[in-house]
């Protein structure tokens, strides 16, 4: 779990609004030609901007946001009434390294699409006659559909490239207001005194938007990554030595896991251990969410304080993130456990290591993995759980479709239940495509690992956490129970959220960008250290 970045599911913060590109002739009388940036807000934060250039024959984009690590530019051009063909790319900031391009030619009533990336390239056409193209990170062709309504209520036809089919976008006037609907979102556009779109609200996902009153506008932030430091804070009673961990796979896959183990200076050796476990999508060993949550580094944080306290801590990078070495292409949570099974043996080759002591924590996806090793090694000391969740991935996928739609304000509770329950129907219909990562994780029951737990369980989670429902903090302890284990301590914290920070509001994932205070929250750490010290006997330093 955690949030996504690239291949990651929803625990993760999009932006996921569709933009629209109409094709049609200019319209006598009408001026289509309009330039500008629009600034995108959440919690009243700048998370991205869109730079527009718009004429009777084109419409050209270029979106950034910097907490999705993205640069996306389009272009979409019309002939006799309809798109005639649409080209997209997506860059990896802040390098501007070419992802993928997507470009899509309309003949008649087909649609081609040419796909390239990863050095491959696909090409199929589809049967459907469209008047624009839908993708994503785009609000400006919002805006131009609007002016092409010519102020009338009416529908076209988008080809989404996310669905690879035909949607309708619905347009609804009410007085400078514009309301555009589709199966899946509403998006408010409302218009200046020249008649120009001004702003876009998008309330299931919490998105506003606003035309910049200037194009002279100051760099957005967190376009360029923090210097990685993995060294000691100065005067630290413990040191932190780079390491490299050989893994071994029953696939037969062989590489190294590139980590900080940080050692105590003061007691005896050999010290009890513990290994961090992060969530899903390829992660630092800090578990850093840049450039969604800069300067967020929860693991530091956790080995910190736990090194402080008389124990030793490995954490590393992810497999497929540099340097660690290895391949996440066809990995699933089942590759993960080996990595960490590799962790374990490496730490109990360690001499200032007791073998006898060591932990297992694990954040989110963490929390998952973390049982599957303990199940499968019953020399494991003790698990920590923190934001673990209790479900097959798909139930916990419907819960963060579901909630932004309950918790959007303005929206109808009838227009609520049209967009949940196209929401679903999607979700149980899209599975064409998946990586083998997301086939696993829909359908694997954490549950069943956990009824044959043995070493004593910690379960940390935040009340306000909407990535992973809070309720599953206690299914979880009630299923180690059911399977015999009477040392299970669940604590639960009121104020924070997924990332175990303290919310700002309700805990949505749309508040994560605009958190200050993103240092683990002191409670957590003491409620683990001190659970940790008594299951694991370590002696605090004095």
């Amino acid at each position: 779990m955690g949030v996504k970045k690239t291949n990651r599911t929803v625990w993760a913060v999009r932006i996921a609004a569709l933009s629209v590109f109409w094709g049609g002739d200019p319209v006598l009388g009408q001026d289509l030609r309009d330039s500008g940036i629009l600034r995108m807000f959440t919690s009243g934060s700048e998370i991205g901007r869109e730079r527009f250039v718009r004429t009777g024959e084109y419409l050209e984009t270029e979106t950034i946001i910097p907490v999705l690590a993205v640069k996306v530019r389009t272009r979409a051009t019309y002939r006799s009434g309809r798109l005639a063909a649409y080209r997209a790319e997506v860059f990896r900031l802040p390098h501007d390294s070419l992802l993928q391009t997507y470009s899509a030619l309309v003949e008649n009533d087909s649609v081609k699409i040419t796909h390239r990336a990863g050095g491959g390239e696909r090409r199929w056409s589809v049967a459907a006659r469209v008047d624009a193209v839908a993708a994503s990170q785009s609000l400006a062709a919002f805006g131009d559909l609007v002016h092409r309504a010519l102020g009338r209520d009416t529908a076209f036809s988008l080809w989404s490239a996310e669905r690879n089919a035909a949607l309708e976008v619905r347009v609804r006037h009410f007085g400078d207001s514009v309301v555009l609907v589709t199966d899946l979102l509403d998006i408010t556009v409302r218009l200046g005194p020249t008649g120009r779109f001004q702003s876009f609200e998008i309330p299931a996902q919490r998105l506003k938007a606003e035309r910049a009153e200037t194009m002279n506008l100051p760099p957005l932030a967190g376009l360029e990554p923090p210097r990685a430091d993995y060294s000691a804070p100065p005067g630290a009673p413990y040191y932190a030595e780079e390491v490299r961990i050989p893994v071994r796979t029953s696939k037969g896959e062989s590489f190294e896991l590139a980590g900080t183990l940080t050692v105590p200076k003061t007691g005896a050796p050999p010290y009890p251990a513990v290994i961090l476990i992060t969530g899903s999508g390829a992660q630092d060993r800090d578990e850093n969410l840049w450039p969604l949550v800069p300067e967020y580094r929860p693991f530091r944080d956790i080995a910190d304080r736990l090194s402080r306290e008389g124990f030793a801590v490995v954490r590393c990078d992810d497999r497929g993130f540099p340097p660690s070495g290895g391949s996440r292409d066809s990995a699933t949570m089942e590759d993960f456990a080996e990595d960490v099974i590799a962790q374990l043996a490496w730490l109990r080759s360690r001499p200032e290591i007791d073998g006898a002591r060591v932990a297992l924590i694990g954040h989110s996806e963490g929390g998952v993995v973390g049982p599957m090793v303990a199940v499968r090694d019953s020399a494991v000391a003790a698990v920590v759980i923190m934001a673990g969740s209790a479900k097959p991935g798909i139930e916990v996928l419907r819960d963060q479709l579901i909630w932004p739609i309950e918790s959007a304000q303005g929206l109808p509770e009838e227009r609520k239940r049209e967009l949940k329950a196209k929401a679903l129907e999607q979700l149980s219909s899209d599975t064409a495509g998946l990586s083998p990562w997301m086939r696993h994780f829909r359908y694997y029951d954490p549950l069943v690992a956990a009824r044959r737990l043995r070493q004593p369980v910690l379960i940390l989670h935040g009340a306000l956490d909407r990535q992973v429902s809070v309720g599953q903090a206690d299914t979880l302890a009630r299923a180690i129970r059911e399977g015999g284990n009477r040392d299970v301590t669940v604590r639960i914290f009121p104020r924070l959220n997924h990332l175990f920070l303290v919310s700002p509001s309700d805990g949505s994932p749309a508040e994560y960008a605009t958190i200050r205070d993103t240092a683990v929250a002191g409670e957590v750490l003491e409620v683990l250290s001190r659970w940790l010290r008594e299951r694991l006997g370590a002696q605090r330093p004095d």
